[in-house]
């Protein structure tokens, strides 16, 4: 579900990927401005998320469509890509997929996604929902934090949280988000990124057995924000702002690998 958050500015378009709730919820209209009036931007929310599309629990089937609303929506000419949390890990196949079409799409964007991806914990694999208990849990649980993060009013939202048909149509997205994130094995990606890591998930991230070295094997810069994972686009969100503004003031290649240093940056 592609919603346009700001159309003005001459800039490649920026794509950025929700999270494991499928709703961007810290990423609407107010932080699209931060990033400058010259920066286009869409957030990507799970499909079904306004109830008019079919849900997706499948992640490559994410893909897909995905794929179809930015070719829809940025038909030719170089864009960029980002995703958040455990959306970082499709964004990273949208990004594979353009490149492989010959589509512009420069260093992708990662904000701290999950130390140990999603896909690797067995314990997350082996979650049945066609059990009615843990599908009934599952729902609770997911509805219960929309809730929660709606209440917080960062940004503006896909659905509106006081509509009951609109919140279960939400609820459906995100539960089936989650069961697609914890049954996608990610691949490598070779090209360039450049991530935003959160101080909490840093001392993981840089740890040699941790999966990420394997997972993106090309030229990386990483960045090292002050805060946890969920005060990133809730206390730190200027920051990540800024820092995502200097990102996209690089021009997009054709997915050719840039010579870059790993570095660390505190902000």
């Amino acid at each position: 579900m592609l919603v346009l958050l700001q159309t003005s500015g001459t800039k490649p378009p920026l794509f950025f990927v929700h999270g494991i709730g499928g709703v961007m919820f810290s990423v609407g209209s107010n932080f699209a401005r931060a990033l400058g009036p010259n920066q286009p931007v869409y957030a990507i929310h799970a499909q079904g998320m306004d109830g008019r599309q079919p849900v997706i629990a499948d992640a490559r089937q994410m893909v897909v469509a995905y794929l179809d609303d930015i070719h829809r929506a940025w038909p030719t000419g170089p864009l960029r890509i980002g995703g958040m949390c455990a959306g970082c890990m499709i964004a990273v196949e949208v990004a594979r997929k353009l490149q492989e079409h010959g589509r512009q799409t420069g260093p992708l964007i990662l904000a701290d996604p999950p130390v140990v991806p999603y896909g690797y914990d067995k314990r997350e694999r082996t979650v049945d929902p066609r059990q009615p208990h843990i599908a009934e849990r599952l729902y609770r649980e997911t509805r219960g934090k929309l809730l929660d993060k709606a209440s917080r009013g960062l940004d503006d939202l896909p659905f509106d949280p006081a509509d009951s048909e609109q919140l279960h149509a939400a609820t459906l997205a995100a539960v089936s988000t989650l069961i697609a994130f914890s049954r996608y094995i990610p691949t490598p990606f070779s090209g360039p990124v450049e991530m935003i890591i959160s101080a909490e998930h840093a001392p993981g991230f840089f740890h040699p057995l941790m999966p990420w070295h394997k997972l993106l094997p090309g030229p990386r810069v990483v960045h090292v924000l002050p805060w946890l994972h969920h005060e990133l686009f809730g206390a730190g969100r200027k920051a990540v702002a800024r820092l995502m503004r200097f990102m996209l003031e690089e021009e997009p290649t054709a997915g050719r690998p840039v010579e870059r240093e790993m570095q660390a940056a505190l902000l």
